[in-house]
């Protein structure tokens, strides 16, 4: 009896350790294929940049074929800083109100998935009424595909992966081809095994201008909401975890998000997208904005003011301001854990600036005397009235003469 024990457990040692060899040669991680060589990004990076400033990236390009925009994205494994410690707006604070402590600026190295050598990938621009045609090329160790969030478009030109379409195989590329008929500020990410493809990077913004804005839009930003689980040490984000740690605008975390730089007196509008788990309220400081776009434009009578405004997963929101109020004014999301890197387990004493945490600075060269709104406008009346009491009193004396 002894024998048989030993023999099956000898046996089960035995299968187990083979099972266990064959097990670590499955890929089930693989960040990068040593097969396939990453591309440069397209030449078309950073020209046609329309108008939006994807804060700390490029936009993407396009080339014509005939009256059809062409535009390529190349989805690939990409080394990078979600922050280098260094504090790239300590330039605008005043020196007198800076404050150090023990708790200094830490750096983050990343490997994540995105587009055209960037986390997000870049923004695409195009005009209502456009035909666009989007080369995907997949560089990845696994299939993927890319989903144009909220656009109205053929089924077959839709990116759902093994629903829509069989996924575009490594080091193999797909045209997806449609006409934009919206407008407003839409997203674009992975559409194939999203639950582990979006979270590890692969998102961008996809904005589509009317013909002619109401009124001109003096600087036009974009902010993409994404957030990371990292385990200390790891360059690799935990992709089964709702504890995230690491807050990003943009693919960059403070202090290394750079500020929104306006003059005074600019319209500006300012685009939040959100491809994170979480909804995220964002506050800005000094200002009410106005909430012009839910997704697609809304109508003058369902635009609210507000200082905070909340984007849900999946979802974008536009915003816009005059920018009558110079000075340097904190954005940030109001989740204020939020606002820190990293959360080590560690006593908090003063930290550090961190996570979505940037600066609207508006810049005034006229040092003029700092009055509100509502002054300057009881003012004018008060002047109007004036001025029609003086106009009506010239014309009595008129009479009586």
């Amino acid at each position: 009896m002894k024998f048989y024990r030993l023999s099956f457990i000898i046996f089960c040692l035995v299968f187990f350790n083979f099972l266990f060899s064959k097990m670590m040669k499955i890929p089930f991680n693989r960040w990068k294929s040593d097969k396939i060589s990453i591309s440069v990004p397209p030449k078309t990076m950073g020209k046609q940049m329309g108008v939006v400033n994807t804060v700390g990236l490029k936009s993407l390009g396009y080339e014509l074929d005939g009256d059809v925009k062409v535009f390529k994205l190349i989805a690939q494994p990409i080394e990078k800083y979600l922050t280098d410690g260094k504090d790239v707006n300590k330039g605008i604070i005043p020196e007198k109100f800076l404050y150090t402590n023990r708790m200094k600026h830490i750096s983050k190295k990343v490997k994540l998935w995105g587009y055209n050598g960037s986390v997000p990938g870049p923004t695409i621009e195009v005009y209502q009424g456009d035909r666009v045609r989007i080369i995907v090329k997949n560089e990845l160790p696994e299939e993927t595909s890319v989903h144009w969030h909220g656009i109205e478009l053929p089924n077959s030109e839709d990116g759902a992966g093994g629903t829509t379409e069989y996924p575009i195989k490594p080091g193999e590329s797909k045209a997806y081809e449609f006409t934009v008929y919206q407008k407003g500020t839409f997203l674009y990410h992975s559409g194939f095994n999203m639950m582990k493809q979006d979270m590890y990077g692969l998102a961008g913004f996809f904005v589509v201008h009317p013909k002619k804005y109401e009124k001109k839009i003096d600087k036009d930003f974009a902010l993409l909401i994404q957030e990371w689980a990292f385990l200390p040490g790891n360059e690799n984000p935990n992709l089964a975890t709702m504890d995230f740690n690491w807050f990003t605008f943009n693919g960059l975390s403070a202090p290394s998000i750079p500020s929104l730089e306006v003059k005074k007196g600019e319209r500006v509008r300012i685009r939040f997208g959100n491809l994170s788990m979480n909804s995220h309220p964002i506050h800005v400081h000094g200002y009410s904005w106005r909430v012009v776009s839910v997704q697609e434009h809304l109508q003058k009578s369902a635009r609210w003011n507000t200082s905070t405004i909340n984007i849900p997963p999946g979802e974008t929101r536009d915003v816009e301001l005059v920018a009558w109020n110079p000075g340097v004014w904190r954005i940030h999301c109001h989740k204020l854990h939020h606002t820190v890197n990293s959360h080590a387990q560690i006593p908090m004493t003063v930290m550090s600036r961190g996570g979505m945490f940037t600066f609207l600075h508006v810049i005034d060269d006229t040092n003029e005397e700092w009055k509100h709104p509502s002054q300057i406008k009881k003012e004018k009346l008060n002047v109007r009235i004036k001025n029609k009491r003086a106009i009506k009193n010239n014309r009595k004396q008129d009479d009586k003469e």
